[in-house]
Order: C-alpha cells, then structure tokens, then sequence
C-alpha cells in the first residue's frame, strides 16, 4: 500500500495456511486471496468429501473466532496494523543447501568468447 500498488497487483499466498489464524495474517498483510492445499487433501484422504467440508468448516470457524477477537465484523474491517510484522524475520526458516547438486554435478563450463 506505501506504494499505492494495491489497485495494480492481487497478492495471493499458496502455502503455509494451516489455522483460521493464517488466513486472517494474511489478509492483514494484504493478500487478496489464500491457497488452502494440504490441509483439503488431509481431509479428502481421511474421510472423502466430507472431510474437505468438515476442514472448510474448520478454516470458517476459526477464521470467524480471529475476526471476533480483532473486532472485525467482516473481512474488509481487517487492516495491516492488526498483524504485528516487527518480528517478522524470526519466523523464517533457513533453506538447506542442495548437497545432491552440489556434490554430483559438475558445474557447465562456458564456451570461449567470439567477440
């Protein structure tokens, strides 16, 4: 929003939403829309068709009990001051090297410059 984007790009966040909780966090930080996954094949896996629908019930419930708790009566009530972001850089995890490549492959030699 600082640079007045949001009218230009839709951010929609596709992994990691495991809690009503997640969604309202990323509505609140701007995202337009969540990518539920993991969470639906648990489910679907589990227990078919009812059990997306009893983990959509969930994701609803517990979305609703965090808009509750905010004082947002509806979606458009959650603002980016209700997500405390200052300590967001803890909550990163480190990515491990890809020792497979780094020590099976050799890397690819460049031909010799024409110019």
């Amino acid at each position: 929003k600082e640079h007045n984007l949001q009218d230009k790009i839709e951010v929609w966040i596709d992994g990691g939403i495991r809690r009503g909780t997640d969604i309202f966090k990323a509505l609140a930080l701007g995202a337009k829309a969540v990518g539920i996954g993991r969470p639906f094949l648990y489910g679907l896996a589990a227990y078919g068709q009812p059990g997306v629908e009893h983990v959509i019930d969930i994701f609803k419930t517990e979305l609703r009990m965090a808009m509750k708790h905010m004082g947002c009566p509806t979606v458009n009530h959650i603002t980016r001051s209700m997500a405390i972001t200052k300590n967001l850089s803890d909550h990163f995890a480190g990515q491990a090297s890809d020792s497979l490549s780094l020590s099976t492959y050799s890397p690819l030699k460049l031909a010799p410059s024409r110019l």
